[in-house]
């Protein structure tokens, strides 16, 4: 953990430089991003984030503890059992993070290239593109299925909304997937068809509804 002394500070009476002051470090939102996905072990968070060092990935959450961002179970500091929970301070970021990937979206038009692509980041990938409240129609509910995470996508009176999980109700189509060709869809720049690189089963026209009017 770092100390306050040894704390970089942007002196600026601004609530970005302050936002930025803890967590404006290299990694640290990821780490949150990671955690908004659920708790987690150290060994998982080092495995999700490889680029991170062991000791700067025990330094940034111990920073994150010290700011009532980050809760870690009560076992020995050692303990394999350890795991990392969101306090609510902590998911009160969410919005903000949903907004940076709704606009780093731009950069991401190539494709992935050499980087790493998680399924596991498809419930925050595809809420920061599709979640809207003014979409109320058609109503209906679509399946996902991004190498094998599950998605729920429901319309209704509460507008559109991105779900993780199976659907509860019977979907009227479901769409299967890698994220990358699932974001080209839901942003699109890629149009469902039977030359896509998704797989769909039901209704095409639903589908192609249910993902409309993306972020570009």
């Amino acid at each position: 953990m770092t100390t306050p002394q040894q704390r970089k500070s942007y002196g600026q009476f601004c609530g970005l430089a302050r936002a930025l002051d803890h967590v404006g470090d290299r990694w640290t939102l990821l780490i949150v991003r990671e955690l908004l996905l659920g708790s987690a072990g150290f060994g998982a968070l080092r495995a999700a984030l490889p680029g991170l060092a062991s000791n700067l990935l025990v330094q940034r959450l111990g920073d994150l503890e010290a700011d009532g961002l980050v809760r870690r179970s009560p076992h020995p500091s050692r303990s394999k059992s350890v795991r990392y929970t969101l306090t609510g301070r902590g998911r009160a970021l969410e919005p903000a993070l949903l907004d940076l990937i709704r606009w780093g979206a731009v950069w991401m038009e190539r494709g992935p290239g050499d980087d790493l692509v998680d399924p596991r980041w498809a419930p925050l990938a595809l809420r920061a593109v599709l979640d809207r409240c003014d979409m109320t129609k058609p109503a209906g509910v679509l399946a996902i299925d991004c190498d094998g995470e599950r998605l729920t996508v429901s319309i209704g009176p509460k507008g559109r909304t991105v779900t993780p999980g199976a659907p509860e109700h019977p979907a009227r189509a479901t769409l299967t997937g890698s994220l990358p060709a699932l974001l080209g869809l839901a942003s699109g720049r890629i149009a469902l068809s039977p030359k896509a690189p998704i797989a769909l089963d039901g209704d095409l026209a639903f589908a192609k509804a249910a993902l409309s009017g993306g972020v570009r």
